[in-house]
């Protein structure tokens, strides 16, 4: 659909003139009618990959490999090409690579592993899966990424690894993340499920760490429906990450020979469908536009919010390139104790800007009935360490930026980079205009004075 971003912005024949309606009216049928052609085009493209697929699947008529050839060692090629790194292996999620890549550099009970409390729940609940307690760290206020002076002062004997996450597509701070972890002697993970094709000092992410763990959920820059892949440049890793998750490939898909061939696996079946394989490989081959497209919408809005006093768009690190993209987020910065933000989205809303109430920072991982609440030791299956007191199985700490920034924070739809230049522009400008308004009023509707 060419220009479906500008066509969104008129009601067209059948839905009548704006004299017709209310422009609030009017402003949420724009809202509404640019998600729907969001979509749309969309499912047009996975149409097409589909498409591509059952011509595949007519030719070569496997649907499981267990192998690791075929496309999936296509894929794992391309993918590790595209990371700079060694070796890639093609999981069923990103949240299997991450579960993956603790057990591979040795989480386990009594050890810990320090990642932001500002991220998606499942950077941390593969490490209660491993036996291990994650703790949470606080962020930067520009980028929303790991504060390393925090982490620092968070290691102790028992911490094992480190998860940076490259939050939006804004790469963490990598060499000093680096350079904390190696003078510990810390395994480094790296989360860049939203980053796909981000770089960092030139380098990719995903190749800074031991491993680099990738989503290629349907919602991602590079999309599979539902899969993930693991990266990483050590030969053992990768076996060890084939020995949780991948059977049939111990026996002739092992780097470095770490386990004798007749070993199976542990039975923690990670192999993806070769269907998720293929949409994958289509999609990683469209990044580089992908991410051009993204970046030009991102730099639209951020261009409309430059002078206003109540918007901060998430900052990046100097030596950062953006990549993935995978939201574009604001801080209402001129929020009281960050209770305003809803009004602002409210308000934005009836005036079709497509915003809400950033997710994450609305449930922070530190405050999350899972890592604080939940009875983890009496449900069995050992989500919890069994070498430590219970009290110390639960999250219990404060992290001032992040409690500070997460409820201030405003997300754009997910679809907004499908928005023409005009429909962008708009926006930002109406979202803008509203955060001015609310930061105006002398008392916010559900804030303070």
């Amino acid at each position: 659909m060419p220009g479906g971003g500008a066509r969104v912005l008129s009601l067209g024949a059948r839905g009548g003139t704006s004299a017709d309606l209310p422009q609030r009216a009017v402003s949420a049928v724009a809202a509404q009618r640019f998600t729907l052609s969001a979509k749309a085009r969309r499912h047009a493209q996975l149409l097409a990959d589909v498409a591509r697929l059952s011509c595949w699947f007519a030719t070569h008529g496997r649907t499981s490999i267990s192998d690791g050839s075929g496309i999936v060692a296509c894929f794992e090629r391309e993918f590790a090409a595209a990371t700079d790194s060694s070796f890639a292996l093609a999981m069923t999620s990103g949240t299997a690579a991450l579960h993956s890549a603790y057990f591979a550099v040795g989480v386990g009970p009594g050890s810990e592993v320090l990642l932001p409390a500002y991220t998606w729940h499942a950077t941390a609940t593969p490490v209660l899966q491993c036996g291990a307690v994650p703790v949470f760290c606080d962020v930067d206020p520009l980028t929303l990424t790991i504060d390393v002076e925090d982490l620092e002062r968070r290691i102790t004997p028992r911490t094992r690894a480190v998860c940076a996450v490259h939050i939006w597509g804004s790469s963490a701070e990598m060499d000093r993340i680096v350079e904390v972890a190696r003078r510990h002697n810390l395994a480094v993970i790296e989360d860049c499920s939203h980053a796909h094709g981000a770089r960092y000092r030139g380098k990719p992410v995903g190749s800074w760490g031991d491993i680099g763990c990738f989503s290629l959920h349907a919602s991602k820059t590079v999309a599979a429906g539902e899969a993930g892949v693991a990266v990483t440049s050590d030969p053992a890793l990768f076996d060890r990450m084939l020995l949780l998750g991948h059977p049939g490939r111990l026996a002739g898909g092992q780097a470095a020979g770490t386990f004798a061939p007749e070993v199976t696996d542990l039975g923690v079946k990670y192999r993806p469908h070769a269907f998720a394989v293929h949409l994958g490989r289509s999609s990683l081959r469209r990044l580089g536009q992908e991410n051009e497209r993204r970046g030009r919408v991102w730099a639209r809005i951020c261009g409309e919010l430059e002078s206003s006093r109540h918007l901060a768009p998430l900052g990046k690190l100097d030596a950062a390139d953006w990549g993935g993209f995978y939201n574009y987020v604001v801080d209402f910065v001129s929020a009281r104790e960050g209770s305003c933000a809803e009004d602002v989205v409210s308000l934005a809303r009836s005036r079709g800007v497509p915003v809400g109430l950033e997710a994450y920072g609305q449930n922070l991982l530190h405050r999350a009935p899972v890592f604080t609440t939940l009875d983890r030791a009496g449900l069995g299956g050992g989500c919890f360490d069994p070498t430590r007191p219970w009290d110390e199985n639960v999250a219990d700490v404060r992290l001032p930026v992040c409690e500070r920034i997460g409820p201030r924070l405003i997300a754009f739809d997910r679809m907004m980079y499908l928005a023409s230049d005009a429909f962008a522009r708009r926006s930002a400008r109406e979202l803008a205009r509203a955060a001015s308004e609310v930061a105006s009023d002398a008392r916010c509707a559900h804030g303070v004075s």
